[in-house]
């Protein structure tokens, strides 16, 4: 009888792009695809936490809608960060309390960078909250958060969908969501420069915070999965979505569990067991066993009569 085969999912970064995420486990949980592991960073990581304290996709999808995100917007003088992160960590406390990563139902790998020692910290014990807040503390808009007396940011610094630790823990497949498919740089151009003052009005700090981290997710998310660390890749396709446009949550699920949906029947496929095909590689492997234990026996045999 052929084990079931480990799943785990690897939720990506990318702001508010990222609750599309929740339309994807509606997906899976719709056609009975059974998650064993997750792993997350920054947005990926707040998803994360919140469904595999409590694995109901629709209960977090209504909470979601009916949470103001604007509201924890705590601007600061940008010393250290635009934003506090005070209102968020009294939410992420509100919300997972003193909950630890051994209490989860699904086991949870949370990813940030210690921006001083250039490593990446993956955590899966001790506070849930505080790991969430760490991993989403976007350079430059979130103020750093400290733990264990490292100076922690963003876990999408450098691995924007952690794939690798799901591998590591013994998942047979792995899933990867990307909420930045869509290709944000354009071929370059030429131009040239001049001095005449334009009509055109410079945007805000926010804004151009916000598409840039875009156009990085896009080229960081497409690095990432051509090296062929996930097993299959969902592709979001999320338009003019942006990094901070949490006005757009209802629309961006709604994409998550369309794009998804597309690509169930090959989901399905991938995650059942299928006992005859395992049946025909333990054979397979029982013969190769055997082949190698002949030739073992007759190089053991020719040393001792030499």
């Amino acid at each position: 009888m052929s084990e079931k085969k480990k799943v785990g999912l690897a939720l990506g970064g990318g702001g508010a792009r990222g609750f599309a995420h929740v339309g994807v486990l509606k997906t899976l949980e719709k056609y009975k695809i059974p998650i064993d592991y997750i792993s997350g960073t920054s947005i990926g990581a707040l998803i994360g936490a919140l469904y595999s304290a409590e694995p109901n996709a629709k209960k977090l999808e209504k909470e979601i809608l009916q949470t103001d995100w604007e509201q924890f917007f705590d601007y600061t003088f940008p010393q250290k960060g635009l934003i506090k992160g005070e209102k968020i960590e009294s939410f992420l406390k509100k919300r997972l309390g003193d909950l630890k990563f051994d209490q989860l139902k699904i086991p949870l790998f949370i990813t940030a960078f210690d921006i001083e020692n250039k490593q990446e910290i993956i955590f899966n014990k001790g506070d849930v909250a505080k790991a969430v807040r760490a991993s989403i503390s976007i350079p430059g808009i979130f103020i750093p958060v400290e733990n264990n007396g490292r100076i922690l940011v963003d876990g999408g610094l450098t691995d924007l969908i952690p794939t690798e630790i799901l591998k590591k823990e013994g998942a047979d497949i792995i899933i990867a969501i990307n909420v930045d498919s869509a290709k944000e740089r354009k071929n370059p151009i030429k131009e040239e420069a001049v001095c005449v003052k334009g009509k055109k009005q410079i945007p805000g700090v926010i804004y151009t915070i916000s598409k840039s981290l875009q156009v990085m997710g896009a080229e960081a998310s497409m690095a990432e999965l051509n090296s062929d660390k996930a097993d299959f890749v969902v592709n979001l396709k999320l338009g003019d979505v942006g990094t901070l446009d949490f006005k757009k949550i209802k629309e961006t699920i709604k994409k998550g569990e369309t794009a998804s949906r597309e690509s169930i029947e090959k989901l399905k496929k991938m995650t059942e067991n299928n006992p005859f095909k395992d049946f025909i590689e333990q054979i397979a492997n029982i013969s190769i066993l055997k082949e190698v234990s002949k030739n073992i026996n007759k190089v053991t045999s020719e040393k001792c009569e030499k």
